[in-house]
This record gives C-alpha cells, structure tokens and sequence, in this order.
C-alpha cells in the first residue's frame, strides 16, 4: 500500500452517539489522500458496530483494538498503527471541517514547519462559539513562528487542532501518559522543540459539549478525581515550560491562575475538604510556585483566593468562591 499523505488517529470508546457524525466528517475532507486509524479502546456500546459500517464503506478508514486502557494509551497505539507522513488526532465525539485538513497540511507543505495549528469553537445542537482562550493565539495566519516569538501559543495545549510532520513527532519520541488532561505538556513540548509552526486563524476543529450519554471528562472537570488529575497536568506542564523554556513561566502561570485553577476551585461549590484534599495540596503546591508579581497582577477576588489557598483557610476561600461563581 502506498504511504498516505495523512494519517489521523481517532481513540474511540463508548461514543455510540458521536462517533457516526465524526466519522463523517473525516471522510468528507477536501483532502483526500489519508487514513483514518480508529482505535477502539475497548467500547461495550454500538461504537465498534457503527465504525465498521463506516470502514466497509470508506476504505481510508480502519479500526485497530485494544482492551480499555484509556485514551492516552489509545493515542499512542494508533500512532503506532499510523502510516501518514503527516499526524492528526481527533477525538470520537467530536468533528473536523471539511477543509481543516487541507489547509494545515497545505501550509506544512509549503513552510516546511515541524506543526500547523488553527482555531477551535465548540459547539452543541444550540450552534457553536468560540473556544475561550484562543482569540488572541489564532488572530490572524502566522507562518513558521515559534512559542518564544508567539508567546500567546502557550494557550495552545490541545492536539487535536493540530497536524504534525510525522518525523519530528518521532524523532522527538512523543507520548501520551496521563490518565487525564493529557495533551498539555505534550503539547508543549511540542511547540518548544519545533524549529517553526504554523498558526492558522480557519476554524480547522469543532469541540462537542456532550449533551447526551455519559459527559466528557471535561464536563466533569469539578468531581474530586478530575480536579486531581487536572492539577497533575497543570504542575507536569510547568516542569516541561521550566526545563525548556524559562523565560514563559511567567506567561504560562499567568494563564494557570486565570484560567484553570480558578476554574478547578469551584469544585468547593460542591465537595467537602476532606473529598477535595489531594486536588488542593496540589493546587497550593503550583500557586506557592508562582511569582508573587503574577498573584499582585491578578483581579481581586482571584488574588484573595490564591492567597486563602496558600494560607490554607478554607473558610475564607469557599466564600469567594461560591461568591464568585
């Protein structure tokens, strides 16, 4: 068989009602020379079904298994599977515009950069709206730029924007190990050991808000394991942007503490302390690590609550929290 252009990898598990209109949309892409590696992570629904209906019909797309070992686990074996001289990943229940992939690996060709990148909205059956967070990263088309001159990319942490030149995710070994959250310090990584990247501001991935079946890990982003594995992903990140690039600490702690662990400490609004106590040990273990500069520079009340969780009153903080809710 002759080597594709692309090969996308799609980890599926339980996603009966998603997995049709993803894979629709993967092989409506104006892109034609690709191959979909779907990897079934063990489904106990009609996931595996739907997919192979999809395969007798599409001989781009195939399907490799493996018993449930979770998605990063799915990742890897699909790149392992994949054949492309380019790398994509989709998740199961989401969609990719038709033109998303042309347009990424067209810019790749054409620059030679080690990743293209592009904007995401999310969307659900009431429509769609922009990802929070990435306006400002994917503005305006940026051809072979790099973290360290697009220091805004530091928002730019998911993989499934993305398409990568096969030999740089190889030569650099890239896998996926968290439980949870795990594209992160992948993802940085990624963007720090690029010789250059492309950002592209077409909208090249659409992110579901599951309105059916069992939520995705990030609608259940305040239960107290998922707040602990968030944490972990968010303190690994920081080792990854410490070791290769130090000068972005300041940049990517800023982003933290304005985004995520204001986010993850509404978890208070419905878990007790002791539920909740591994996930705020580590939460306090990153804010003690940032600049007090950073924290003076934040608004009030997520200043007042960083300082409640580094003094460890809980009291204090679950009132600015439910406050600020």
């Amino acid at each position: 068989m002759s080597q594709p252009v692309l090969s996308v990898v799609v980890p599926m598990f339980d996603v009966e009602p998603y997995i049709a209109p993803c894979l629709e949309s993967l092989a409506g892409q104006r892109l034609e020379d690709f191959e979909v590696v779907i990897v079934d992570d063990g489904s106990t629904d009609a996931s595996r079904k739907i997919a192979e209906q999809w395969v007798r019909r599409d001989p781009r797309l195939r399907v490799v298994e493996q018993p449930n070992a979770g998605l990063s686990a799915a990742r890897n074996t699909g790149v392992r599977a994949a054949r492309g001289r380019y790398l994509a990943f989709c998740d199961s229940d989401d969609i990719v515009p038709a033109t998303a992939y042309a347009a990424l690996v067209g810019s790749l060709e054409a620059t030679g950069s080690d990743l293209a990148s592009g904007d995401v909205r999310r969307f659900n059956s009431a429509g769609e709206r922009p990802h929070p967070g990435y306006g400002d990263a994917f503005a305006r088309d940026v051809r072979r730029t790099h973290i360290r001159r697009h220091p805004v990319l530091v928002r730019d942490r998911m993989v499934w924007n993305k398409v990568f030149r096969r030999s740089f995710w190889d030569a650099n070994a890239y896998e996926f190990t968290l439980p949870a959250f795990e594209d992160a310090p992948v993802m940085m990584r990624a963007h720090l050991e690029a010789s250059a990247v492309d950002v592209l501001s077409e909208i090249v991935y659409l992110w579901r808000i599951r309105e059916s079946g069992v939520p995705s890990i990030t609608q259940r982003k305040y239960e107290p394991a998922t707040f602990e594995a968030r944490m972990h992903m968010v303190l690994d990140t920081l080792e990854v942007i410490s070791t290769y690039a130090e000068e972005l600490v300041d940049t990517y702690a800023d982003d933290m503490c304005r985004g995520d662990i204001r986010d993850a400490l509404r978890a208070l609004n419905s878990h007790d302390d002791a539920s909740l106590s591994d996930a705020l040990s580590l939460a306090r273990s990153f804010v003690t690590s940032v600049p007090a500069d950073i924290i003076d520079a934040l608004p009030t009340t997520d200043r007042e609550m960083l300082t409640q969780l580094i003094k460890g009153d809980m009291g204090r903080l679950r009132q600015l929290v439910k406050a600020s809710s």
